[in-house]
Formats: C-alpha cells, sequence, structure tokens
C-alpha cells in the first residue's frame, strides 16, 4: 500500500460524500468531538481519546493483517491527524482506505466512533449534510434592512446592489414610479367643510400599503442580490411585517419558518441562533411531508423492511430514503448472491446495513432524511418510497 497524505475536506451536502463512498474498502471511519479547554488541555484530553478510539478497532484491523497495520499507521497519532492551526469545526472525521485518507471538520458535535467496514460510516454526518449549512438573514427593519450570509458558527453582512434603500425613511423620500402611489388615499380638502381627520384606520392602511411598496423594492434588491443561489433566505422581522414581506415576495427560496421580533433588538448572535432554529424547523417540516409521501405509498410504492431496502437500495431503485436517528443493525449483504444477512459474521465485512443503504441510495442519487425514531414507521430503522 503506497503512502497516501492526509487531505483536508469540507463536505457541504450529501453530494460530496460520493467522492469517498465508490472507493475499494476495507474502510477506517473515526469521529471524534474536539475536546474543550485551554489549548493545552484540549491537545491532552484529544489526544487521549484519539488512543482509545485507536484502540477499539486494533483487533478488527488485526484480521486484515499487513493491509490492517498499514491503515492504522499514519492515523494512530492525533497529532499527525489533527489538522494545523485552531478547529474548525465541532468535531473530527477521518476517513482511510488503501486509497484514500480524507480529513474532515463537522459543524456539530457528534459521538466518538470508530468503525472497520466495507463502506465509510457516514451516518453521523448526515444531519449535518442532509439540511442547510449556509443560508441568509434578511433582517427587515424600517431603520435599516440588512442581509446576511451565515454558516452555522458565523455570519456575514452582504451589501445590496447599488441603488437600493434599505430605510423605509430614505425610500419614502426618494422618487418612485406613479405606480407605487396609486390606490393612495389622499389629505385633500374635506368635502362636506368638516376638518381632516389623521391617525384614523386609514393611515395605517397608507402605512401598510407604504411598506409593502418598500419591501418589494428590498424584494427586487434580494433577487438581484442572491441570483443564481439556492441556500434558503430566513425572514427576521416583527410580527406584523412578516406576512407583508411574504405577500409581495417574489424569492423562490424564502425559509417557511422565520425570526420572530426586531432585529435591532436581540442580542449579539441571538438573531443567528434563532435563524438557525428556524432552518431546522423547516428540516423538521422536509421530514413530515417524505413521512406523510411513505405513508401513502408503502406497500408495492415503499417499506420500511430493512432487508428490502438494502436491496432495493443497492439496485438504485430508493427515491427517498428516511433514517433513523438512533438505531442501527449490524450485517453484511453478500454481492454474490444479491441477499442480505442480518446478522453479525464477526468478519472485516459486517457493517451498518442502515449506513448500506445510505451509501447506496447516495450514489444513485436518492434523498436522504434522518427522523427521530419515534417518528419512524413502527419504530423501524429505515423507510424507502421507491421510484420503480
Amino acid at each position: 500500500m503506497d503512502t497516501i497524505k492526509a487531505e483536508l475536506i469540507r463536505f457541504e451536502t450529501v453530494k460530496d460524500l460520493k467522492g469517498i463512498l465508490g472507493v475499494e474498502g476495507p474502510c477506517v471511519t473515526l469521529y471524534m468531538p474536539v475536546a474543550e479547554g485551554t489549548a493545552n488541555q484540549a491537545a491532552k484530553a484529544s489526544a487521549l481519546e484519539w488512543r482509545e478510539l485507536i484502540r477499539q478497532i486494533e483487533p478488527k484491523a488485526a484480521e486484515l493483517g499487513g493491509h490492517g497495520r498499514e491503515l492504522l499507521e499514519p492515523i494512530s497519532d492525533w497529532e499527525a491527524v489533527f489538522p494545523e492551526g485552531a478547529p474548525q469545526g465541532e468535531s473530527l472525521a477521518v476517513f482511510r482506505s488503501p486509497d484514500l485518507f480524507r480529513v474532515a471538520w463537522l459543524d456539530e458535535r457528534v459521538p466518538s466512533q470508530a468503525v472497520i467496514s466495507p463502506h465509510f460510516q457516514v451516518r453521523p454526518m448526515l444531519r449535518e449534510l442532509t439540511g442547510h449549512k449556509t443560508f441568509y438573514i434578511l433582517a427587515l427593519s424600517q431603520k435599516n434592512v440588512r442581509l446576511l450570509h451565515c454558516t452555522m458558527r458565523s455570519s456575514e453582512e452582504v451589501p445590496f446592489p447599488v441603488g437600493v434603500k434599505t430605510s423605509y425613511g430614505d425610500y419614502m423620500n426618494s422618487p418612485k414610479p406613479d405606480h407605487t402611489l396609486d390606490n393612495r388615499a389622499s389629505g385633500g380638502p374635506d368635502m362636506g367643510g368638516g376638518a381632516v381627520m389623521f391617525g384614523t384606520a386609514a393611515d395605517a392602511v397608507d402605512k401598510k400599503d407604504d411598506l409593502g411598496h418598500f419591501y418589494r423594492h428590498i424584494d427586487n434588491g434580494l433577487n438581484e442580490a442572491l441570483r443564481g443561489k439556492t441556500e434558503p433566505v430566513v425572514l427576521a422581522a416583527v410580527e406584523y411585517e412578516l406576512p407583508i414581506y411574504r405577500s409581495v415576495t417574489k424569492f423562490p427560496h424564502l425559509a417557511e419558518e422565520a425570526v420572530h421580533g426586531a432585529p435591532n433588538s436581540l442580542k449579539a448572535g441571538e438573531m443567528h441562533a434563532r435563524a438557525i432554529d428556524a432552518i431546522r424547523r423547516c428540516y423538521d417540516h422536509k421530514v413530515d411531508e417524505a413521512l406523510a409521501e411513505y405513508n401513502h405509498k408503502v406497500g408495492g410504492g415503499g417499506t420500511n423492511r430493512l432487508k428490502d431496502v438494502v436491496t432495493a437500495a443497492h439496485d438504485g431503485r430508493v427515491l427517498t430514503l428516511l433514517v433513523s436517528d438512533s438505531l442501527q443493525t449490524t450485517g453484511v449483504f453478500d454481492e454474490a448472491t444479491h441477499t442480505v444477512k442480518g446478522r453479525e459474521t464477526g468478519t472485516a465485512e459486517d457493517e451498518d446495513l442502515v449506513n448500506d443503504a445510505v451509501v447506496q441510495t447516495i450514489l444513485h442519487a436518492g434523498q436522504i432524511y434522518v427522523a427521530p425514531n419515534n417518528k419512524m414507521p413502527h419504530g423501524s430503522a429505515v423507510a424507502a418510497i421507491y421510484r420503480f
């Protein structure tokens, strides 16, 4: 086995996993959350934890003889694996096969795990990769509308195109097309000779109409600024302004969930944290929709029987795969007989069959969702909707 240097890689979507899933095994996968504390404390704690992970898979690697030793040798030392510089995530994942050596940062903390199997164990990354790791926040404020590009760890303001007025006052005092003045109540002379009344319900309607025009102006700028982008945009605004913006927007990737509250009154980092919660709620809605579709098609169009799901995944028949966030079953898929053995054999051919279904679904361009086990049909580990 030739010496292969570690390559630092960043996974953004499930599609990015294809590059590591088609390799020939055996495959070593290790996950470890980065220890907390001072730099020295974290380094010592991480090194001890890493050594323990290596010990867990040494017996199985020994069964592979010289190949097993060669697989473990370059990843046994924590300092050799840990990328230079400060941690760029909450957990580190290492993928090692005879022809591949990748190291990746994960944004979320995942449990420590060490596995040797025919394919890389990618299930711990699924929730992170099947959701949105990047998104935008459109912070609506009559004083200063802002657009921010966000990851799970950071946010950065994005400028609007030249000419976009981000202040309601500036917009109202700027020249506007005639159509923005249509259907406006005018404060002319009272035909009955009485005094003109101000502060009436009509004034509130006018203000709502003016905000609608302002937010349509903002929306035009948003569409121009994010032309070609597909990441979702989370609105952040006070309650009554959210439906006004939604009524005028033409942006195709507006998130269903929003951050409720005046953006300028939220503490540092609070709007970002609430937006992440909104993105996660959007993901939960998609899971519920996929489960509803499964319930409609179960039978001829889908199943939750693990052996049938694994076989169908290898055949490229799985369109949508729902995966439990906690259950797994160890077994073997026999390529020669095209059958599933749902029990451990004690060999390097053993693997998490749910992970096997995941791998094959990704390789065949299927869609994957991770669901809480209490939502899975009959508490099963997987549920699949078939293409055919």
